[in-house]
């Protein structure tokens, strides 16, 4: 026996085990205010990884092959990999449930009215499911919306009874899904004049921030940003600035308890930045629905 073997083999499990905990295009980011740590999918890592307030990175889940938005709700991570929505116990993580999606090509983004309804975005089939995770085991489609421009990043605002929508390619829609009616058709809320929205989520004075992935007027590189829309809304509203130069913005967060946007930057810079929003200090009051 080769007596180097046992080290050997040591070295290669924490080889193994610091790979699984770095980043690998992150995509999507969803705070957790109870133990206080950001979860984060990590579409090449094929995982979910959680990250620690002093910035540790540790392994959630790697059961997901490729996973792209997250929405905690009850007690439930779900997670949108690979034409099927899954869920996980956010304690043990544990698989809850896995659903296919009828007729899925790219479900993207994904958000939850904190009590029993998830909406999640088909970007390639620009689509837009409504699923009733009463039984969060047997999801069921309520209904399906079509749209003309492709979603990409949803939020649900509460305040409004809508879910909003960001768009992608040039001149970027911000749109609202209104989700008092059946079968509604989203309307157009703000016409920016950015590039690929991808992200999108409301702050503690109900702004709306995004993630672009250009078009945001700046020079350098990356060319990405997350800028911020203050209400009432009109289709000229003014694009305020929060971050700049950031690498392929995607799903972002905005976390209650510290006040911040949490980005993942899925491009060459492949990692999680966070930007203050500097009207939002943070707040000890968060919804307990994520649990």
């Amino acid at each position: 026996m080769n007596p180097r073997a046992p080290a050997l083999a040591l070295f290669l499990a924490h080889s193994a085990a610091a790979f699984a905990q770095s980043y690998d295009r992150p995509e999507s980011v969803e705070y957790h205010p109870r133990l206080d740590r950001h979860l984060i999918s990590n579409v090449n890592g094929g995982n979910i990884l959680a990250r620690a307030a002093d910035g540790t990175l540790t392994l959630f889940t790697d059961a997901p092959s490729a996973p792209y938005g997250i929405e905690l709700l009850a007690g439930v991570l779900y997670v949108l990999d690979s034409g099927h929505l899954k869920g996980y116990d956010i304690d043990t993580a544990a698989p809850v449930v896995d659903f296919a999606i009828p007729g899925a090509s790219f479900l993207n983004g994904i958000t939850s009215n904190g009590t029993n309804t998830l909406w999640v975005s088909d970007y390639t089939a620009k689509r837009i499911h409504r699923i009733d995770v009463t039984t969060p085991g047997s999801p069921s489609i309520v209904t399906t919306t079509t749209t003309v421009t492709t979603p990409n990043g949803l939020f649900y605002d509460a305040a409004n009874q809508r879910v909003l929508i960001a768009t992608w390619n040039a001149n970027a829609r911000i749109q609202s899904l209104d989700v008092s009616s059946i079968g509604p058709t989203p309307v157009d809320l703000i016409q920016t004049t950015l590039t690929s929205l991808d992200g999108i989520t409301l702050d503690c004075r109900g702004s709306i921030h995004v993630a672009a992935w250009s078009g945001c007027g700046t020079s350098g590189s990356p060319t990405g940003c997350v800028r911020r829309f203050d209400p009432p809304f009109s289709l000229s509203s003014p694009a305020q600035v929060v971050a700049n130069n950031l690498g392929s913005p995607a799903d972002i967060d905005f976390a209650w308890p510290l006040g911040h946007i949490a980005v993942p930057e899925s491009g060459t810079a492949n990692t999680v930045s966070f930007a203050p929003t500097a009207q939002c200090t943070g707040s000890v009051f968060y919804s307990d629905f994520e649990r």
